[in-house]
């Protein structure tokens, strides 16, 4: 049944890719040999040797190319073709049924949180002060019953979602409107004459969501087939829902905020000129922002982030800053603000 265990591959390779590598990309990148860098790659070393042994008999010479790569180049003791080694078995003890449940609720919060960001039309880039989320209640109100993982969960939600905090909550009605919608082709011939009071309770907003999941309205128990809700967040709240899951994003944008989101665009326009510029993922850049003293009160808090993530070991801000040497330029509106930009290999 090749076409079935290609397809699970291919799912588990865009999350491998999408997640696991993306999300490591610092320890991956980090100029230090330490055991946190070594993990990083060792780990994702052996998932695509294992992997090879998995798709060996579906796709047999991309298989082979890989793994002389990753294993014959450096390991003399290895045999010369995936094709001589054993085909994969389970091993106990590698899989956690609960971690994994905690990950896929955190990426399901990431892909919530995303939804409520576009929904709000701020940009990506731009920091928000927090998220606000109701867990379902099979989560037991925590991402996780081990703190440790809990806490590093959080830190991966805050990141993807470009928030500065992840706040738990568990009554919602201050940030989110709901709305009523019985189903009345349901209804109707489950209810029959009931179904003028339940229309008036969801009018008037008489109804309770019992811990069940029915709906109590106008003196009528509604089951989850016959109802349903629909959330709106109130001012300053952008709200995305799903499956007893909900998300509430703080859209009020200050000064500061703003300034951390200037200076975010301004590292993904250095980022574009290191490709432009042809540069390696770990090359070291040195470079110069020419821009106005408004704007450059609005960069100079974050310099130190900034050089961390463009890997910078040398720069320059001003009206007049330039970069002599400059490997690649780019001149660009941020925010209403004339910015240009050199960059050069250290």
């Amino acid at each position: 049944d090749a076409m079935r265990a290609a397809r699970a591959i291919e799912g588990f390779v865009d999350e491998l890719s999408n997640w696991y590598v993306r999300r490591n990309r610092r320890r991956f990148w980090k100029g230090e040999l330490d055991a946190d860098k070594r993990a990083a790659h060792a780990t994702l070393h052996e998932v695509l040797t294992t992997l090879m042994r998995l798709m060996a008999p579906i796709t047999p010479f991309l298989a082979d190319a890989v793994w002389e790569n990753l294993v014959v180049a450096v390991d003399a003791t290895q045999p010369d073709s995936v094709h001589l080694t054993q085909f994969p078995e389970p091993v106990p003890g590698r899989s956690l049924s609960e971690l994994e449940a905690s990950v896929d609720l955190a990426r399901r919060m990431v892909a919530l949180g995303r939804a409520a960001r576009a929904a709000s039309g701020i940009r990506t880039r731009q920091p928000l002060r927090a998220a606000r989320v109701k867990l379902p209640a099979a989560a037991r109100g925590s991402l996780s019953a081990d703190p440790v993982i809990a806490e590093a969960l959080t830190a991966e939600i805050t990141d993807e979602l470009n928030v500065r905090a992840l706040e738990l909550i568990g009554d919602e009605s201050e940030m989110v409107e709901r709305s009523l919608y019985p189903l009345l082709p349901v209804i109707g011939p489950r209810h029959g004459k009931q179904v003028g009071a339940i229309m008036a309770g969801a009018r008037s907003g008489d109804w309770r969501l019992r811990d069940d999941g029915t709906l109590e309205v106008g003196g009528v128990i509604l089951q989850p087939d016959e109802f349903e809700l629909t959330a709106r967040g109130r001012p300053g709240h952008e709200v995305a829902e799903e499956g007893g899951l909900l998300i509430a994003l703080d859209t009020d944008v200050d000064e500061e905020l703003q300034a951390a989101g200037f200076a975010r665009e301004v590292a993904h326009r250095l980022q574009a000129l290191r490709r432009e510029a042809g540069f390696e993922i770990s090359d070291r850049i040195r470079y110069a922002i020419s821009l106005s003293e408004t704007a450059e009160a609005r960069l100079n808090p974050h310099l130190g982030w900034l050089n961390e993530e463009v890997l910078a070991l040398d720069g320059s801000l001003g009206l007049e800053a330039d970069l002599p040497d400059a490997q690649a330029r780019a001149t660009v509106d941020l925010d209403g603000e004339t910015v240009r930009l050199a960059v050069a290999r250290a």
